[in-house]
C-alpha cells in the first residue's frame, strides 16, 4: 500500500516543532533571568536536564512503539507536549518552568515511534530518502525557532517564545492523529521477493545471501533480556551506532563552536560570524535530504551495502574537507571549504538512519531506537572535549585535532559492510516466520 507524502508531512513537523521551540528557548534567556533573577548556570539547566529526561523517558516510548498503535501514541505525547508548552509560557517561578521542561523533555522522547512508522510507510528501497526528508523537519523547525521565536520574543516577550508553539502543537497532534497505522514488517519481507524498483523499470535485482541467524523468539512475549540480547546480535546496526556516535561527537562540537571559531580564528563580529555558519548550514542542510536520495539511487541498482558506503566514504570527504578548512587562516579558503564539507558532514545521516532500522525487525524497533539513542548521546560530550582541547591549545587546533574523529567513524562503518547484507535478509526470513505462525 502506498500512503503518499502526508505522513511524511506529518511526522517531520514533530521534529519541526521540537527543534524549533528549542531554538526559540535561547531567543528567551534574557527575559527568563530578568523575570526571576537566575544566573547563567540556573539557565543552562534547562537544556541539560531536558536531554537527560529525554534519554530516560526514551525506554518507555520505544517499549510501546512496539506494543501499541504508534500514531495515537506519538500524537497523545504531542498533546502532552503542547500542553507543557502552555505550563512553560505561565510558569510564575523558575522552578514551575524548570518542572514544565522536564515534561517537554521526556515527550521529546518520541522518535522510536516515528522512525517506526516511516520504516512501515515506505519501502525499503526508500528508506533513507524518507528519512531525509523527515529529518529536515528540524532544518525547518530550527529556521522557525531562530526568526519567528526572535521576532515573538523581541515585540511580546519571553513568554511569547513558547506560547507561538501552542496553536502549531494542535495542528500537529490533530494531524498524527488522522494518520492510518500501517502493518509492520510488509516492506522488509516484499524486499527480499521483489526486484528493486527506479522509477517504473526494475534494474537490478538485490540478492541477499541467506541469514546467518535462524529466529525463534516470540516477540509478543519475549522478556526484556531475550529482546536486548536479540539486538545485541545485530553486529551492523552496532557498528553503525558507534561510527555515527563518533562522528557525532564533531557534528555536536561543531554545532557548538562555529560562530566563536569565526569570531576568535578570523576576527569576525557576531553577527558576520552567524552569516558564514548560515552558508555552512545550508550546505549541512542539503546534505541532510541529498544523502538519503544518493544512498537509494544505489541501492536501486543492485548496490546492497549502497547506504555503508554512503557513510563511510562521505564522513572521509567531510574529513578531507574540514580538516584543511579550520587548519587555514584565510577566511575565503575557509568558508569555501566548510561549505562543502558542511554537506559532506551531513551527507551520512539518512542512510545510516535507514541501515539502522534496516536490520531491525519491525516488532523490536522502537526499543532498538531507544538503545541507540542511549548510546548516541555520548556524543553531546563533543563540544565539551573541544572546549578542553581549546584551553590546552587554541579553538583553532582543537577543532582540528577533533576532525579525523569524523573519518574514524566513517572507517568503523565499512566493518558494516560484511554482517550488513545478511542482516538485511534475516530480518525479511523473520517477517516472513512471524506471518506464517500468525493465527
Amino acid at each position: 500500500m502506498r500512503y503518499g507524502a502526508f505522513p511524511l508531512v506529518a511526522l517531520g513537523a514533530t521534529v519541526a516543532l521540537e527543534n524549533g521551540e528549542r531554538l526559540s528557548l535561547a531567543q528567551a534567556v534574557d527575559g527568563i533571568q530578568g523575570a526571576f533573577g537566575v544566573s547563567d548556570r540556573a539557565v543552562g539547566f534547562l537544556p541539560a536536564a531536558m536531554i537527560l529526561i529525554g534519554v530516560v523517558g526514551a525506554f518507555p516510548f520505544g517499549f510501546l512503539a512496539d506494543r501499541m498503535r504508534r500514531t495515537f501514541l506519538l500524537a497523545g505525547g504531542m498533546a502532552v507536549w503542547t500542553v507543557c508548552m502552555g505550563l512553560n509560557g505561565l510558569a510564575p517561578t523558575y522552578a514551575l518552568l524548570f518542572a514544565a521542561r522536564l515534561g517537554v523533555g521526556a515527550v521529546e522522547a518520541n522518535g522510536p515511534a516515528a522512525v517506526s512508522l516511516i520504516a512501515d510507510y515506505y519501502p525499503v528501497q526508500e528508506r533513507a530518502k524518507r528519512m531525509g526528508l523527515y529529518q529536515s523537519g528540524g532544518l525547518v523547525g530550527g529556521i522557525l525557532g531562530l526568526l519567528v521565536g526572535g521576532l515573538a520574543v523581541q515585540h511580546f516577550g519571553w513568554r511569547s517564545a513558547f506560547w507561538l508553539w501552542v496553536p502549531l502543537g494542535v495542528l500537529v497532534v490533530i494531524a498524527v492523529a488522522r494518520l492510518p497505522e500501517p502493518r509492520r514488517g510488509d516492506h522488509d519481507a516484499d524486499f527480499h521477493d521483489t526486484p528493486v524498483m527506479d522509477g517504473v523499470a526494475a534494474t537490478e535485482v538485490v540478492t541477499l545471501p541467506e541469514p546467518t541467524r535462524v529466529g525463534q523468539l516470540d516477540y509478543a512475549s519475549a522478556t526484556p533480556r531475550q529482546v536486548y540480547r536479540e539486538l545485541l546480535s545485530i553486529r551492523s546496526m552496532w557498528f553503525a551506532v558507534l561510527a555515527i556516535t563518533i562522528s557525532g561527537l564533531l557534528l555536536q562540537g561543531l554545532q557548538f563552536w562555529a560562530v566563536e571559531y569565526f569570531k576568535r580564528v578570523h576576527g569576525l563580529t557576531a553577527g558576520e560570524a552567524g552569516v558564514f555558519v548560515t552558508i555552512f548550514g545550508l550546505g549541512a542542510a542539503v546534505g541532510v535530504v541529498a544523502g538519503g536520495f544518493l544512498a537509494d539511487r544505489f541501492l536501486v541498482r543492485g548496490y546492497v551495502n549502497a547506504r555503508v558506503y554512503v557513510v563511510a566514504f562521505s564522513s572521509i570527504a567531510a574529513t578531507a574537507l574540514l580538516l584543511p578548512a579550520f587548519l587555514s587562516t584565510n577566511l575565503v579558503v575557509s568558508g569555501v571549504l566548510m561549505s562543502f564539507g558542511g554537506m559532506f558532514l551531513t551527507l551520512p545521516i539518512a542512510p545510516g538512519e535507514a541501515l539502522m532500522n534496516d536490520v531491525v525487525v519491525a516488532q523490536l524497533r522502537g526499543r532498538a531506537a531507544t538503545i541507540r539513542s542511549v548510546v548516541r548521546s555520548a556524543a553531546a560530550a563533543g563540544p565539551v572535549i573541544i572546549g578542553f582541547l581549546s584551553d590546552a591549545y587554541t579553538l583553532r587546533v582543537a577543532l582540528a585535532l577533533v576532525v579525523p574523529i569524523y573519518a574514524a567513524g566513517g572507517l568503523l562503518m565499512l566493518l558494516a559492510a560484511r554482517s550488513y547484507p545478511s542482516d538485511l535478509a534475516y530480518v525479511g526470513a523473520e517477517t516472513r516466520r512471524v506471518r506464517a505462525q500468525a493465527p
